[in-house]
């Protein structure tokens, strides 16, 4: 599907833009603690807007590599560098090369693949002796918690959660990462969690309202709320009040290839 729209106004974009904005300065420190150098051929994948590639081929150098996976990678135009190439891959059905990655990462894109025990295994594969894996994974039950506490909102927050399911996707993933990783046969380096509160009426709750717009139109199809309802939702997270709810939780884990 081609997007036709002004990178300035696509509804996507900015979205995607958001969640890179609340979760990119966490990723950069990971990254930093791993030790990330010059020389290193790195795979980002499900690159987004390409944030993350953007640093990675900076901090590799011109000796180094940064392949910038996505399945729809029309979001990264304009993000050019001499040791930066955009791949259109579906990882899924195309596996990483095996041993070809000093450093493997992706954000918030296995939980919404059916085989993603699959694919995370396959990108232990994809790692040289000694190479890094960095999975970073969402838990979205957390926006069901809301000060004061808002039934509607913690309505919606579900509906968001029971669509995640009707699609194959495990809204919950995150707390699953680390056994999941465990069972890699990688060794465990590090793991952290994050997440931000936002007010209402505030810039920083835009990643929750974009995502709700952009799944809201299927919620009121299949019956999970109905039209009056979301704008209601909308209203209350666009209206300034003391109204806050968390955003979803970030559960990251790194480990190394040890070994030939």
């Amino acid at each position: 599907m081609q997007h036709t729209a002004e990178p300035e106004t696509d509804p996507e974009k900015v979205r995607l833009e958001q969640v890179a904005a609340l979760t990119d300065p966490a990723t950069i420190r990971y990254l930093e603690e791993i030790g990330v150098r010059e020389g290193w051929t790195c795979a980002e994948v499900g690159a987004g807007t390409g944030s993350i590639a953007r640093w990675l081929s900076n901090r590799v150098g011109n000796f180094g590599k940064v392949h910038a996976i996505d399945i729809e990678p029309a979001y990264m135009e304009g993000i050019t560098a001499p040791n930066l190439e955009v791949r259109r891959q579906d990882i899924t059905t195309t596996p990483l090369e095996e041993g070809a990655y000093d450093l493997v990462h992706c954000k918030i894109l296995l939980m919404h693949l059916p085989e993603r025990e699959r694919v995370l295994g396959e990108f232990a594969k994809a790692l040289k002796p000694g190479g890094y894996l960095l999975v970073e994974e969402a838990d979205i039950r957390s926006i069901q918690r809301v000060d004061p506490p808002s039934p509607l909102l913690t309505r919606a927050a579900m509906a968001l959660e029971t669509f995640f399911y009707f699609g194959g996707a495990d809204p919950g993933y995150g707390m699953k990462l680390l056994p999941a990783f465990r069972r890699t046969g990688l060794k465990l380096l590090g793991t952290d969690c994050q997440l931000t509160a936002v007010q209402a009426g505030t810039p920083e709750m835009r990643t929750i309202s974009l995502s709700m717009a952009k799944l809201a139109p299927v919620i009121t199809k299949v019956g999970l709320m109905g039209e009056k309802e979301i704008e209601a939702v909308f209203d209350q997270l666009q209206q300034p009040s003391d109204t806050v709810l968390y955003t979803p939780v970030t559960v990251s884990v790194w480990g190394q290839r040890i070994g030939e």
